[in-house]
């Protein structure tokens, strides 16, 4: 692969369904052929980005943090014709702005849920901009990551994918309780907490609040509805169980029983010990 001492990195936004109908390029429709996106000059042949895909699943829900993939430019920004999957994404626009990348290493078969991007950067990013400039650093610790938290889909029970949203965190423990250590789903509720169980070897019943980022448990405000890790409701035991644990500070272990990761849970077949 030919050197490029002057290469640049790059996280590129979309939303998910942009990436899956053109893999491997930044597009863009909205524009003229006489004005690129902005951001798109600053992409040049040779520089790499990592696809980002942006997705909620709910108004009260934070924007899931995506990785589609790793690329590096096989050419600089041009105006060309689109696919015809990418024509009917769009509105049925036949022509965009292209930036054509080839995969870094093998493709990723389904998104990988990372943390949010802020957590690599240690700062907020500007969230409107398409195109945000990393260092080489952030760019290699992102993709690290991503390679190390990638799952075999058919090992996440029920989706066969990565879950995007809580409800899908729901639905992996509903359908595959037991091998987490679950003995027995007492209840299911949209309001927290939003499980009541009985967990193998305890005898009183416990909640767990389901999140996909363990932080999310703070911001949808559920730290003033416990005390001393307990519901204020019934008094009973209170844990999370998240695909992401990003409370990287520990500070919501000062209001719950435990927290629980539940990728790491699949990936080293482990159990809730409570």
């Amino acid at each position: 692969m030919p050197r490029y001492p002057g290469r640049n990195y790059f996280i590129v936004k979309h939303d998910l369904a942009s990436f899956q109908v053109l893999p491997g390029y930044v597009w863009n429709s909205h524009e003229p052929p006489s004005h690129p996106p902005i951001g798109f000059r600053q992409i040049l042949k040779g520089d790499r980005w990592i696809a980002f895909a942006y997705t909620t699943s709910g108004a009260h829900e934070r924007a899931v943090s995506l990785v589609t993939g790793f690329y590096q430019a096989a050419r600089n920004a041009k105006y060309g014709r689109l696919t015809a999957k990418a024509h009917a994404q769009c509105g049925r626009k036949k022509w965009a702005w292209l930036i054509k990348g080839k995969s870094l290493g093998l493709p990723l078969s389904t998104p990988v849920v990372i943390p949010p991007i802020a957590s690599f950067l240690g700062e907020k990013i500007f969230q409107q901009k398409t195109v945000i400039r990393i260092s080489k650093g952030v760019f290699n610790a992102i993709r690290k990551y991503t390679q190390t938290h990638r799952f075999d889909p058919k090992k996440i029970p029920c989706l066969g994918r990565e879950p995007q949203c809580e409800q899908e965190i729901v639905a992996i423990i509903a359908s595959g309780h037991g091998q987490f250590g679950i003995e027995k789903i007492l209840r299911i509720r949209t309001r927290f907490p939003d499980m009541l169980v009985k967990i193998t070897g305890k005898a009183e019943p416990v909640h767990l609040e389901l999140e996909l980022y363990s932080s999310s448990f703070d911001s949808h405000g559920h730290s003033d509805q416990v005390r001393a890790g307990l519901f204020k409701g019934d008094k009973k035991p209170v844990g999370v169980l998240c695909w992401i644990d990003d409370d990287r500070a520990g500070n919501l272990k000062r209001h719950v029983h435990q927290v629980y990761e539940l990728q790491s849970l699949l990936r080293e077949g482990g159990h809730i010990r409570w």
